[in-house]
């Protein structure tokens, strides 16, 4: 799987992030991997940035830190690349097709 650099930087700054969080709450990396039911290692691979991290990892670590309200932010439809696209694909004119209707009674 090709993971490209930019994404590669993303996940480590994601990991840092998460790091600043952990410590701001002056939790342990044996705190936080008790709190979200997982070992240790898999804690300091997220805060690493690292690849093999699952996404459940991810999600679980901001909820137990109480950031989930920025992973909703980050999937809200308010996608303004989308919108741009979409809105070049619509038509110029909306054109309304005539039905033959066939009244036999």
């Amino acid at each position: 799987m090709y993971i490209s650099n930019k994404a590669k930087e993303v996940l480590k700054a994601l990991g840092a992030n998460l790091r600043i969080a952990r410590k701001r709450r002056q939790w342990t990396i044996a705190d936080l991997a008790a709190k979200m039911d997982v070992s240790s290692p898999t804690v300091m691979a997220l805060e690493k940035g690292e690849l093999t991290v699952g996404l459940a990892i991810l999600v679980s670590a901001l909820w137990t830190l109480g950031l989930e309200k920025e992973l909703t932010m980050l999937s809200q439809p308010n996608d303004e690349e989308g919108i741009k696209l979409m809105t070049a694909r619509l038509p110029k004119k909306v054109k309304i097709k005539k039905r033959n209707l066939k009244n036999d009674f």
